[in-house]
């Protein structure tokens, strides 16, 4: 089986031609969804899948990403939790492509993880299918990093958190950042994790005390100041993972996606927990979890 994927971000385009879960040709472009006018996309997908469409014409067409959002192609309207690959291939959204030939854009996902909380996904819903876990605890750790529980291999449940982009604000355009210096001591990141630790027990002070605390410290003379940016990624870290485990439990072990330098931070935080964890590379989840949505959408 062959099929065609453009995996379609905020900022870069990639396309695939894939059998299986082969890649057997692939491209990509700064042409990122942030950068395209209304009208522009399908001009975007044929310059640069085009003769695929024509080598492969019964090959099936799938876009997921931020393609599917209100800035994309077409909005894909979000599929709701419980999901799994056929009711991710029930909601997906049709695009004309050429020649009465469509496409189809992957939904994303919408939950409820706690009373009165609302949350949503758009392209991590496809590396979790592909991830190879039924049951279990995944870490999706990108800019917002996401929490899903799968259950029967299904998505039952995600949460996402700040971390990345709260850690780019007060780096960039806070005062709280403003003393760091470089070159960074990596060492900030545990006596960031160790405040997050502290912060989750009875002393609990607040993440938002514990930010200002860190500037303090550094203006103060009580911290160098080539500690506190990776103090400030350890402490955001570490609160991410107290409230992911408050909110999931505590399991035995944790399947990380993210790239090798990121999940190495977050094995090395889950390790201070008493978790495991493992890592699994993300393209080859990407296509695993398209493979699975294509096989619902040819049987459906």
């Amino acid at each position: 089986m062959r099929f065609i994927v453009a995996d379609w971000g905020t900022t870069r385009f990639r396309g695939y031609l894939i059998e299986n879960e082969t890649i057997i040709d692939q491209v990509s472009s700064d042409e990122g969804v942030s950068s395209l006018r209304r009208g522009q996309h399908r001009d975007v997908f044929l310059s640069q899948c085009g003769r695929w469409l024509k080598a492969e014409p019964d090959a099936p067409v799938l876009l997921v990403g931020m393609v599917g959002s209100r800035e994309g192609w077409v909005e894909a309207p979000y599929a709701a939790c419980p999901a799994g690959p056929a009711e991710i291939a029930r909601a997906l959204a049709p695009v004309d492509l050429e020649n009465g030939r469509q496409g189809y854009i992957i939904p994303g996902l919408f939950c409820e993880p706690a009373p009165g909380a609302a949350d949503v996904m758009r392209g991590e819903e496809t590396l979790v299918l592909g991830a190879g876990i039924e049951n279990g605890l995944i870490c999706s750790a990108g800019t917002h990093p996401k929490w899903i529980e799968m259950r029967n291999g299904r998505i039952e449940r995600f949460a996402t958190y700040m971390t990345g982009e709260m850690y780019a604000l007060l780096r960039e355009h806070s005062m709280i950042g403003r003393p760091a210096t470089e070159p960074e001591d990596p060492k900030g990141f545990d006596l960031g994790l160790d405040a997050a630790q502290r912060n989750s027990g009875e002393n609990r002070v607040g993440l938002l005390h514990l930010l200002f605390s860190a500037r303090a410290s550094v203006v103060s003379g009580r911290m160098n100041s080539n500690l506190l940016a990776p103090y400030l990624s350890g402490l955001l870290t570490g609160d991410e993972i107290n409230g992911a485990l408050s909110q999931f439990g505590r399991p035995s072990s944790v399947t990380i996606l993210a790239a090798p330098e990121r999940a190495e931070l977050y094995i090395h935080a889950l390790e201070r927990h008493g978790i495991k964890a493992e890592t699994k590379d993300m393209q080859q989840a990407l296509i695993a979890g398209l493979a699975r949505i294509v096989r619902e959408h040819a049987i459906g």
